[in-house]
């Protein structure tokens, strides 16, 4: 197909219809939608050197992220194995199982073969650009709209060039919401889904991971979600940096608040010895949190 086509076919998913959930937009489920835009998201940063994709860790970050937008209408949890299988139908993709045949329902989907037409369409900026625009404006409320637009990272002016106008103000909930999507999946991807604290990383194979985006200034109070004010870090290690139980100085050297906690069990030193040495960064990992957050960190949350 032309890349005509495929811009058909962005309007022409076929979601499931809720009318309990809403009028207008509002009814369409947003599995499918938040799916392409993922993959849409994979092409564009360098993500997707092949035409098959499995449920890799990337891909899943994004369509959880997202889904934190949408959860408030939708409900349920982000199952990414529904649109994986179903959008094959509208020719998308065929569906392959873990010995690459064709698969015949969700549960057996292992990975994705993309159209080669798909694919190739998927590799120019412009369409990519129309094909966000068609599938928010398409298959989502006015305040998802505006949430999922800043999550992608479409400044005022792109989204003005390309003839949408949000009807929600800069500094609304959606908006907040799609700022922190785009905070999360910024920091962890570019941490390579690995603790800043620790260098340990885990996923599992359907693409969960143990690392998460930690705000360094709260949000809360910063309202700053600029990957400069973040770290990733494991669950247990972001726990303990929001307690103040470390910190880590302008030269990124962690900084332990030995005094204050009381460890034991097999690792009884497990964050005492980690006193002074220096945050993780594997080969490649450019993304640094900037000072004046640390800063504000060991002033104002540090228990040492």
């Amino acid at each position: 197909m032309a890349s005509a086509d495929w811009t058909s076919q962005l309007r022409a998913l076929n979601p499931n219809v809720s009318n309990a959930k809403g009028s207008g937009n509002a009814r369409y489920a947003p599995h499918k939608a938040l799916l392409l835009l993922c993959l849409i998201d994979l092409v564009a940063d360098g993500s997707l050197a092949t035409a098959t994709l499995t449920k890799t860790p990337e891909l899943r970050l994004r369509f959880d992220s997202y889904w934190r937008i949408v959860d408030a209408r939708w409900g349920g949890k982000p199952t990414l194995d529904l649109p994986f299988f179903y959008l094959s139908r509208q020719g998308f993709w065929r569906p392959l199982t873990a010995d690459e045949l064709l698969a015949v329902s969700p549960e057996g989907t292992s990975s994705i073969d993309l159209d080669p037409g798909f694919f190739a369409t998927l590799h120019d900026a412009s369409w990519r650009d129309l094909a966000r625009k068609i599938l928010i404006e398409t298959w989502f409320p006015a305040d998802e709209q505006a949430a999922l637009f800043v999550a992608l990272g479409f400044s005022d002016a792109k989204i003005r060039r390309l003839g949408y106008h949000l009807s929600t103000p800069s500094d609304s909930e959606a908006r907040a919401k799609g700022r922190d999507a785009r905070f999360r999946v910024i920091v962890v991807t570019q941490y390579r889904f690995t603790c800043a604290l620790t260098g340990y990383g885990l996923h599992t194979r359907t693409g969960a991971t143990l690392v998460e985006a930690a705000h360094i200034h709260p949000f809360s109070k910063s309202r700053n979600d600029s990957p400069e004010n973040g770290l990733a870090l494991s669950r247990d290690a972001h726990w303990m940096f929001d307690e103040g139980l470390w910190t880590a100085s302008d030269t990124g050297r962690v900084q332990v608040a030995r005094e204050v906690f009381t460890e034991w069990g097999p690792e009884a030193a497990w964050l005492k010895a980690r006193h002074d040495t220096p945050l993780t960064y594997l080969d490649g990992v450019v993304l640094r949190p900037a000072a004046e957050h640390l800063a504000w960190h060991r002033a104002n949350k540090f228990a040492g």
